[in-house]
């Protein structure tokens, strides 16, 4: 089964998402390009932050810096320093203070802040000065960086991504994917309004109105001419209805006056025969003025049928029919009265097909016509049974099996499903175990 398709809500909601996924990972690129290629501001970020760590750190009473700031220096000794000087150039505290070159100082004293790279035999040192000024005087603060064995370049880009990206920009387009998924729903509401509106639409019937509000005017357009293509389209199926009922009832006269001289004719196998054939036409004829008619159905909601009553009258009509071809129609009826929400006379209609449908390709045995238990009528014949893979095929018109019987239109089933349809029930088709073909008309309780 394939899967079912997903809604244009969902479609543009993932495209939305699409472009804020796309609109994060520029931002991301760019924040990553700008400074990858710029390993200067990534360096001051690093050193201004880590300076600063120091200096909300340092309490001048104690003239030392807290423990808690200090364990970048003494995990990583060969790598990382710092110095708090006084404004005379005293050291008050250190860490790795062998990192640290004496220049430093007299460079640094002329700047507040400051940041240089300095050559420490091999390798670069990263030295970035800051001076504050406390409630115990003015101080300066120095750290170094050798090399990075902690990885503070890359924290330093991960803060940026963090800052620049995930804090400004995450929250706001969460908001506005929220946003736009309600305004695409409601946006789209008029459109489910109007697929509400054509699947309630049946052939031959008029559209029901739109339902009132404020639609916008592409989705009146689109309902507009989906309603006067409608209006064709009943117009064009109501003319061929009424013309196959016209050549329906203008042939019923014909049949009954060429039946009426066969019967004239002395007996013998060809006026048998003959016989024979005028009765299937009369049939067909009669089948295609109930199609015509079953197309055109509409059914009262109130009306209601008692299935019992309505299966006596189709048994007591078609007795005959069944017993000139060998047939033995057996009523079976429910002690009490099986009443359903259905027309009596369509639900005779769908019957009086699906009996006669049973006699002519059920062959010579019994045909069991049961009511009940519950809302519906069985009718089962003892014939070659349901076709294998015929399945809904079945109730088309004009379709038939590849051993069907002489003497039919393929019709009846398709009359009886349209009357079905029209009436709120449903019609079933089975193949028992023991041979044959059954047949369920199910119908709505009252």
């Amino acid at each position: 089964m394939s899967a079912s398709p997903r809604s244009l809500a969902s479609r543009l909601t993932t495209r939305l998402f699409a472009i804020a996924g796309a609109a994060l990972v520029v931002n991301m690129l760019a924040v990553g390009l700008y400074y990858g290629f710029d390993r200067r501001a990534m360096e001051g970020e690093v050193v201004e932050h880590r300076l600063g760590l120091v200096s909300e750190a340092f309490d001048p009473a104690e003239g030392r810096v807290e423990a808690s700031a200090r364990a970048l220096y003494e995990a990583h000794p060969e790598a990382y320093a710092f110095v708090v000087a006084d404004a005379e150039g005293r050291v008050i505290d250190a860490a790795n203070p062998g990192l640290v070159p004496r220049r430093a100082f007299e460079e640094a004293a002329f700047a507040d802040d400051w940041l240089a790279h300095r050559s420490s035999g091999t390798r670069k040192l990263l030295i970035g000065s800051k001076k504050m000024r406390l409630s115990g005087g003015d101080f300066r603060l120095v750290f170094v960086m050798r090399d990075d064995p902690a990885r503070l370049m890359l924290s330093a880009l991960l803060a940026e991504f963090v800052s620049h990206i995930w804090l400004p920009i995450v929250p706001v387009v969460v908001l506005l994917i929220a946003a736009n998924a309600v305004l695409i729903r409601r946006g789209l509401a008029p459109v489910a309004t109007a697929a509400r509106w054509a699947r309630s639409i049946q052939p031959g019937h008029p559209p029901a109105p739109l339902p009132a509000g404020d639609l916008p005017s592409e989705i009146v357009d689109l309902v507009d001419a989906t309603r006067r293509s409608l209006d064709r389209l009943n117009d064009a199926l109501s003319a061929e209805k009424r013309r196959a009922a016209e050549a329906a009832h203008a042939l019923r006269t014909p049949v009954a006056v060429l039946a009426a001289r066969l019967d004239a004719l002395p007996p013998g196998p060809a006026a048998d025969q003959l016989r024979a054939d005028v009765v299937a036409l009369a049939r067909t004829v009669r089948q295609v003025l109930a199609s015509a008619n079953a197309d055109a159905l509409q059914v009262d909601e109130s009306l209601r049928a008692d299935l019992g009553a309505v299966a006596s009258r189709v048994a007591s009509a078609l007795a005959a029919f069944a017993a000139s071809r060998d047939v033995e129609l057996d009523l079976e009826l429910p002690p009490e009265p099986i009443v359903v929400a259905a027309d009596p006379d369509a639900l005779e209609l769908a019957l009086s097909n699906l009996v006669e449908n049973a006699i002519v390709h059920g062959g010579a045995g019994v045909v069991d016509l049961t009511v009940g238990p519950g809302p519906e009528v069985r009718v089962r014949d003892r014939g070659p049974g349901i076709p294998p893979g015929a399945g809904r095929s079945l109730f088309q018109p004009f379709w038939r099996g590849a051993d069907a019987a002489p003497g039919g239109a393929g019709l009846g089933l398709a009359i009886v499903e349209r009357v079905q349809r029209a009436q709120g029930g449903e019609v079933l088709a089975d193949s028992p175990a023991d041979g044959g073909a059954a047949f369920v008309l199910r119908f709505r309780e009252r």
